[in-house]
């Protein structure tokens, strides 16, 4: 997750963020000074996302980033060596890399072609 993030932070990705009332969402530009307002990525596209790796990459993506274990535990957990969850959760990444700028890049198509 906090590579997913640190993606949409450096790319200064606008991402809509729900005011203190819940109700009306305002853009926001990822990656501001004040932590405390940061944004949220969209958790419902990182979840469905996450839900569409391969079970080996989901396993060491959740359990190395998410969780925040080191390779050596995560190998030690899944009973794999070292070099293969390095291997697994760079795959993982660009997998998740991949499956969040196609639905991305999806959902402007279709906004242009019903405003059309």
């Amino acid at each position: 997750v906090n590579q997913v993030l640190m993606h949409f932070r450096r790319r200064g990705v606008k991402v809509e963020q729900v005011t203190e009332d819940g109700e009306s969402p305002q853009q926001v530009v990822a990656g501001t000074e004040n932590p405390a307002s940061m944004p949220v990525v969209d958790r419902i596209a990182l979840d469905k996302a996450v839900s569409q790796l391969p079970p080996g990459y989901r396993a060491v993506f959740v359990l190395h980033d998410v969780e925040g274990h080191e390779h050596e535990e995560v190998a030690r957990l899944l009973g794999c060596s070292v070099g293969t969850s390095k291997s697994q959760l760079h795959k993982a990444r660009m997998k998740l890399r991949n499956l969040l700028t196609t639905g991305k890049k999806s959902r402007r198509r279709r906004r242009v072609a019903s405003t059309a």
